[in-house]
């Protein structure tokens, strides 16, 4: 699991199974956000590979490409309510908040414990029920792509799909470095384009579809939402008054 990976060998020792279970649902889709596939590739598309995981686009679809970057650039300030439906068909809602560069909140509604943070630097997976908290660089992860300071999803992404149609654009990016296995699609719809979906595939195929709505763009948050707080769990005192 992606978000295993991170640096979470400690916690899943300490985890039970089913602990462990909900958190690797819960939050593997936004630090594997580039772990991702989900569009099936047309005949045409396929074609077009020079290399696995390459493709060549068209002079539209650069010019598409640069339309998205266009209207992610627009947006510094982003939140609205999203529905995550993890690889089991489970559904779990909540608030995000997202402030270019860098900082991110997914607040997932109870009873699911989990709270994803990001500082601009660090990205903070809090598990309330735990009492545990967990680090990992956002720019070790291909999320990072979106919320730089300047998107540029040609320099910064390897483009794996694109399909164009009226009023709906489906990209599916992957981290251009290649230190991230899988893929990240992202869907826009509308006209003017609108980010209403986006969809992950972890390297052991497991899918999970994050939608969107109820979307506020440009009105700031509260800078104190991106800041971490550590939990840590309580420490066991033994009998005889030290520490075990």
């Amino acid at each position: 699991m992606a978000l295993i990976l991170a640096g979470f060998g400690t916690q899943e020792r300490s985890m039970n199974p089913s602990s462990h279970t909900l958190l690797s649902k819960t939050v593997f889709f936004l630090l594997a956000l580039g772990t991702l596939l989900v569009f099936t590739p047309g005949a045409a598309q396929a074609a077009k590979r020079d290399k696995p995981g390459a493709l060549v686009l068209t002079r539209e679809e650069r010019a598409e490409v640069k339309r998205i970057n266009a209207y992610l650039n627009k947006i510094i300030h982003l939140e609205g309510d999203f529905v995550q439906i993890g690889p089991d068909g489970q559904v779990s809602e909540g608030r995000f908040y997202l402030r270019r560069p860098g900082r991110m909140r997914f607040s997932y509604n109870p009873p699911n414990p989990i709270l994803v943070v990001a500082d601009g630097f660090w990205i903070g997976i809090t598990n309330s029920r735990l009492k545990t908290t967990d680090r990992i660089p956002i720019r070790a992860t291909p999320i990072w792509a979106l919320v730089e300071k300047r998107v540029d999803l040609m320099k910064s992404s390897r483009i794996v799909e694109i399909d164009i149609e009226p009023e709906l654009r489906t990209l599916t990016i992957e981290d251009a470095k290649g230190k991230a296995n899988g893929q990240l699609t992202l869907i826009f719809q509308g006209e003017p384009m609108e980010l209403k979906q986006w969809i992950v595939k972890d390297p052991q195929g497991l899918i999970t579809t994050v939608s969107l709505s109820n979307l506020v763009k440009n009105k700031p948050a509260r800078i104190t939402l991106f800041t971490i707080k550590d939990i840590n769990p309580p420490q066991r005192v033994s009998p005889l008054g030290d520490d075990r």
